[in-house]
């Protein structure tokens, strides 16, 4: 994580990076470990538990930072845990965002001093919200595993249908002219959502003072940010794209969590074909 050919104040900004990045991790796991509340477990139980007895998915004027606000396929899927004690449901469901964080955390480990350095910093963060029980870990280690995979477009079709913003990874696909992905990805989203609109998504609460983002700022200023960020996509080297367009969507989310920073490592995700090595015109001629 420091180079070790560093020297001066390089070397010492480095070390005040690390330490910095470790005090925050250590601070976050400790209190994730001292609670562990798994909050959003229960309203995704809470959720399903409504789908199943035929209730609304959706309630108006819920307390928006703990309303459910997902695609209802995301409600499906819990309705048979809704049959389960939450004790069995909180040790497993805990025991899959953990393994997920790892597996994020070694992945962007493995790429070097780059990747430890942003290890430490999502590593971290998603430890702590999966002690909230929030999907986000597995949600991310999808995309990071999969946005330039062939099944990309589900993850991100997925991912989109919950958090609505990851829908701007399609940008990636766009700046790579694969089109077919692209629409796809809009064509999953699409359907996944499509149901949530008759049950009254839009009538949930999907935008919380304790989580303020540029949206509650400014909409001018943020829809300026946003499409500045998806226009990066389209102007930097090709391997930096992933990255461009994983900012984007840190920016564009409706209400702005600490944790949520934790997508930009999706700008990590392999590319084997926009590798360095790999690169070739406008992407050899910027480098």
């Amino acid at each position: 994580m420091i180079d070790p050919d560093s020297r001066g104040p390089s070397r010492v900004a480095q070390l005040v990076v690390v330490a910095v990045l470790v005090g925050i991790g250590v601070n976050n796991i400790v209190f994730a470990i001292r609670d562990w509340p798994l909050g959003d477990m229960d309203v995704y139980l809470a959720a399903a538990e409504r789908l199943r007895a035929g209730q609304p998915l959706y309630i108006a004027g819920d307390v928006a930072v703990n309303s459910f606000w997902y695609a209802p396929w995301y409600a499906v899927l819990w309705v048979p845990l809704t049959f389960l004690p939450r004790e069995v449901v909180a040790v497993g469901w805990s025991a899959i965002l953990l393994v997920a964080t790892a597996l994020v955390t070694a992945l962007l480990v493995a790429q070097g001093r780059r990747g430890a350095l942003l290890g430490l910093l999502v590593g971290p963060a998603l430890f702590a919200v999966s002690a909230g029980g929030n999907v986000q870990s597995l949600m991310l280690l999808a995309l990071l595993i999969g946005v330039h995979r062939r099944w990309g477009p589900v993850a991100v079709a997925a991912a989109a249908s919950m958090k609505f913003a990851p829908i701007l990874l399609v940008a990636v696909y766009a700046a790579r002219r694969e089109w077919w992905r692209a629409l796809l990805s809009l064509a999953l989203t699409a359907v996944l959502v499509a149901p949530a609109i008759p049950m009254g998504i839009a009538g949930a609460g999907v935008r919380s003072d304790a989580a303020p983002s540029l949206l509650g700022v400014s909409p001018v200023l943020y829809a300026a940010v946003v499409c500045a960020a998806l226009a990066a996509v389209f102007l930097v080297p090709r391997r930096h794209a992933t990255l461009a367009a994983a900012t984007a969507v840190v920016l564009a989310l409706p209400r702005l969590f600490v944790y949520d920073v934790t997508f930009v490592a999706v700008g990590a995700a392999d590319d084997r074909r926009t590798r360095p090595s790999e690169e070739s015109g406008r992407d050899a001629v910027t480098e």
